[in-house]
């Protein structure tokens, strides 16, 4: 999980047009090498709100984070377990990856995340099984013990 340099930001309730507007102004102010990445070791994806699955309910388990330092800008941050499935629903290897570590050290809940596909918009019946059983490869992988280095 702590491989990630980058943190994925997107602007919802807009026009898919602002959104898009948004994401590149993320991505040229707070990217991959900006001066917010030398500065801080990380950078901003902007990313569009349609390229992020969450289940319809997401904003109900949210956190709303703000500060001083940055002014009107309030973040809502998605629970640990629904960005487990918007993860899972990319279903790439790293995806399944970062949710078997975050399993692995108890941040999310794959029972929780099991009774939530079903309020992944957009989703058959078959991507819905699919997702159903790549939280069982995560389970699965959680069984094992860590491989360690050199082994």
């Amino acid at each position: 999980m702590m491989m990630s340099r980058e943190a994925d930001l997107f602007a919802f309730d807009v026009s898919d047009q602002e959104a898009e507007r948004i994401a590149d102004e993320l991505d040229g102010d707070l990217g991959q090498q900006s001066q917010f990445d030398e500065t801080h070791g990380y950078y901003v994806d902007g990313v569009e709100p349609k390229t992020v699955v969450l289940p319809e309910d997401w904003r109900d388990r949210s956190k709303r984070c703000s500060s001083p330092a940055t002014g009107d800008v309030v973040a809502i941050v998605p629970h640990p377990d629904d960005i487990a499935l918007a993860k899972l629903c990319a279903g790439r290897e790293k995806d399944i990856d970062w949710v078997a570590a975050a399993q692995s050290v108890g941040i999310v809940s794959l029972a929780s995340m099991a009774e939530r596909v079903d309020k992944l918009p957009g989703r058959t019946s078959e991507q819905r099984e699919h997702i159903r059983k790549l939280i069982q490869i995560v389970e699965h992988r959680g069984a094992k013990p860590p491989i360690s280095p050199g082994a």
